[in-house]
Parts: C-alpha cells; structure tokens; sequence
C-alpha cells in the first residue's frame, strides 16, 4: 500500500538560512506515512516509532517535495512504512532528488486507542 503528496517549502518552514526544519520535514513524512498505514490496515493507526531518518541534502524554501510512503512490513498490530521525500526546483537541470527518507511504525488502534490486529474485521474490536 501507498500513499503521497506534494508540498512547496514556504520561508516559515524554513530556518534563516532558508533551510527547511527537520521538524516540518518529519512532520510530513509522519503524515503521509500514517495515510499509507491506515490505508492498509483499513484502520486508524498511531505512530510508535520513527527510525533512522536520514537527511541527504538540504531543502530550501521554494523546493517542491513529493512525499512518497510504501507499507514494508505488516505486524500482528504494527506495520512498517518507508517514507522518501524527494525535493525539485523548478527551472534547475538536477530534477527530482531524494533529499531525506526513513522508516516510521505505525500500530493499529480501535476507537479507545487501544491496538487491535491489523487483519481484524473492523467491527470484531
């Protein structure tokens, strides 16, 4: 399962360098991992954890990013999400470049919060 989104990096994203913050990048890259999450579990999920984030090259403001989450691995309640986040500039030769990825783990929870197996029919909570 999948999901994406595109974002333009505005200056209050930015530190004043003109670097976008880790945070707002994270932030992002929680978000649509949690579409991807949800979609597969037919569920709500919450994040339990974000594992090795690696930022490749700086995002500045005016890049567009394309924020792209794959589900790698599905648990008994958890599942396990790629995110890559790709940067372009518009009117630059180098196009589309993957600036930051990471892997983020999401669990299945019903309506209280609490987790439930990901493969459990949605009304079995």
């Amino acid at each position: 399962m999948e999901a994406r989104t595109l974002e333009l990096v505005f200056p209050e994203h930015t530190n004043p360098l003109g670097a976008a913050f880790g945070g707002f990048v994270l932030g992002l890259m929680d978000k649509v991992g949690s579409y991807a999450a949800a979609r597969r579990a037919k569920k709500p999920v919450v994040t339990v954890a974000v594992g090795g984030v690696e930022f490749k090259v700086p995002i500045r403001t005016g890049d567009l990013l394309e924020v792209v989450a794959k589900v790698v691995r599905v648990g008994r309640t958890s599942l396990t999400v790629e995110v890559e986040v790709y940067k372009e500039r518009f009117g630059q030769e180098d196009g589309r470049v993957l600036a930051t990825k990471g892997e983020l783990t999401y669990v299945a929870v019903n309506e209280r919060g609490q987790p439930v197996p990901v493969d459990e029919h949605a009304g079995a909570d």
